[in-house]
C-alpha cells in the first residue's frame, strides 16, 4: 500500500544510518520487519547519554559559531543587509536552532512517547491492510505526480550522500562557511598562537593553510552529513506517518461498511474504540507537535524567503554557484512545504469524513432506541484529528484543509513583503 513511501525511507535508512561515514548513530532509527513493514526502534549504544548529546552540540555550535561570523564581519561590510554571507549565516544559524528544538524535543525529550505513538500507528494501519477487501479498496497508492516526486527525494539523498564532501569544499572554499571569519579574527589577534601553529606546519604558509582549509572542509562535512540525516529522518517520518494515518483512516471507513448489519443489529461498536486509540495518541502529544509543525513552518518561511531575497536583490554579488544553490533550496523548500502541510490537511479531511460516515443515517436509523443512545453518546466524544500549529499573527488552532492553504498564501506574502521592505 506504501510500499513507495517505504522505499524512500529504505534508502534513508540503508544511507545516513547503517552506512553512516560518522562512527554514531541517532538515538532510534527506522526497522523493517517481514515484508514491507516499518518499525521505529531505539537504538542501544554505549556511552548513550553522551552519544544522544553529541547532535544537539553540532546545532549549537554551528549557531554559535553563525552569530560570531556575523559579528565580526558585520564592521567590515559597508552594507551588511546587501552581503550574500551575512544572510547565508543568518538562515543557517535559523533553521539549526529550528533543529535543535526538534532533535531535543522528538529525540531526547519525547523519545520513549514518540516511539510508542509511531509503532501504534503503523501496527494498527498494517492490521487493517492485511484484509483484503480493505487492501482493494486502499486509496494510499500514490497518484503518478506523487511517485515522480518520491523518486525525486530518492534521487536526492544519494546525491547528497555522495556529493556531500564536494558540496563542503565548495563551500569552504568560497568562504560562505562560518569558520573562515572566526580563524582569520584568531589568528590576526593573536600573532604568538599563530608562529605556535605554523611550527607545526614546519614554517611553511601554504601547509598552515592547507591544514586550516583541510580541517575547515572536515567540520562543514560533518555538520551536512548530521543535518541532511536529522532533516531527512524527519521529514521522511512526517510524510510516511501522515499517509499511514490516512491509510488507516480510509481502512476504518470500508471496515465500517462491513460491518455494518453487525454494528445495527448487535451494537457492535470496536470501529469507535479503534479510531479513539488514534485519536487518544495525537492529543496526547498536542503540545510538541504544535510547537514543532510552528518551528517547521517558520523554517521554511525563513529558508525560502531569504533565499528568494538572495535571487531577486543581490544579483550583482551573486557567484553562478551561489544563485543555482539557491534557487534549487527555494524550489525544493517549496514543494517540500506543500507535500508535507498536504499530507497534514488531508489527514484532518479524512478523519472528518470518517466520524460522518461513523454516524452515518442507515446506521443510527437503523439501532433500537437504547443501542443507539449509547452509540451516540460514545461517537461524539470523538474529536477529528488535526495537527495544532500557529504562527506569528496567522494563529490557527487546527491544521484543516483551509488552513493548510492559508499557511502558504502567507508564507509567499510574507516573502514578497521581505523583498518590498528591503
Amino acid at each position: 500500500m506504501l510500499s513507495t513511501y517505504i522505499e524512500v525511507l529504505r534508502t534513508l535508512q540503508y544511507l545516513y544510518f547503517d552506512h553512516f561515514p560518522l562512527f554514531y548513530k541517532l538515538p532510534f532509527e527506522f526497522r523493517q520487519t517481514k515484508g514491507k513493514v516499518i518499525r521505529v526502534a531505539k537504538v542501544n549504544r554505549n556511552f548513550d547519554v553522551v552519544i544522544s548529546l553529541l547532535p544537539a552540540i553540532l546545532f549549537t555550535l554551528a549557531v554559535l559559531f553563525c552569530i560570531i561570523a556575523m559579528w565580526l564581519r558585520s564592521p567590515l561590510t559597508r552594507n551588511p543587509i546587501g552581503d550574500v554571507k551575512m544572510w547565508s549565516w543568518l538562515m543557517v544559524a535559523i533553521v539549526c536552532f529550528c533543529g535543535l528544538y526538534f532533535y531535543t524535543l522528538w529525540m531526547l525529550v519525547y523519545q520513549t512517547v514518540g516511539i510508542f505513538m509511531l509503532n501504534e500507528i503503523f501496527q494498527y494501519e498494517e492490521v487493517l491492510s492485511k484484509d483484503s477487501i480493505l487492501a482493494r479498496h486502499s486509496t494510499m497508492k500514490p497518484s503518478p505526480t506523487e511517485y515522480f516526486l518520491l523518486l525525486l527525494f530518492k534521487l536526492t539523498i544519494w546525491t547528497f550522500y555522495l556529493m556531500t564532501p564536494g558540496y563542503a569544499t565548495i563551500v569552504t572554499f568560497f568562504g560562505l562557511d562560518p569558520l573562515h571569519p572566526l580563524f582569520n579574527f584568531v589568528l590576526i589577534s593573536n600573532p604568538q598562537l599563530r608562529k605556535f601553529i605554523l611550527f607545526f606546519a614546519f614554517n611553511s604558509e601554504a601547509l598552515l593553510m592547507l591544514g586550516i582549509f583541510t580541517f575547515k572542509v572536515g567540520c562543514v562535512t560533518i555538520f551536512l552529513y548530521e543535518g541532511i540525516r536529522v532533516a531527512g529522518f524527519f521529514i521522511g517520518l512526517v510524510l510516511l506517518m501522515g499517509k499511514m494515518v490516512i491509510s488507516y483512516l480510509s481502512s476504518l471507513s470500508h471496515l465500517t461498511d462491513k460491518y455494518k448489519s453487525s454494528i445495527v443489529h448487535r451494537s457492535y461498536r470496536s470501529h469507535l474504540k479503534i479510531y479513539k486509540v488514534l485519536m487518544i495518541i495525537f492529543q496526547s502529544l498536542e503540545s510538541p507537535m504544535k510547537s514543532t509543525a510552528s518551528l517547521a513552518i517558520i523554517a521554511g518561511m525563513v529558508g525560502v524567503s531569504g533565499c528568494f531575497f538572495v535571487l531577486v536583490k543581490l544579483p550583482a554579488v551573486n557567484e553562478v554557484y551561489f544563485t543555482v544553490a539557491c534557487a534549487m533550496i527555494s524550489v525544493c523548500g517549496v514543494i517540500l512545504t506543500k507535500v508535507i502541510l498536504d499530507t497534514l490537511g488531508n489527514l484532518h479531511v479524512t478523519s472528518e469524513k470518517l466520524l460522518l460516515h461513523y454516524k452515518n443515517l442507515e446506521i443510527v436509523l437503523g439501532m433500537r432506541a437504547n443501542c443507539k443512545k449509547l452509540y451516540l453518546k460514545e461517537f461524539y466524544c470523538l474529536k477529528a484529528i488535526s495537527i495544532p500549529v500557529g504562527l506569528g499573527t496567522a494563529r490557527f488552532s487546527k491544521m484543516t484543509y483551509s488552513v493548510k492553504t492559508e499557511i502558504l498564501k502567507n508564507m509567499f506574502e510574507s516573502t514578497i513583503n521581505f523583498l518590498i521592505a528591503f
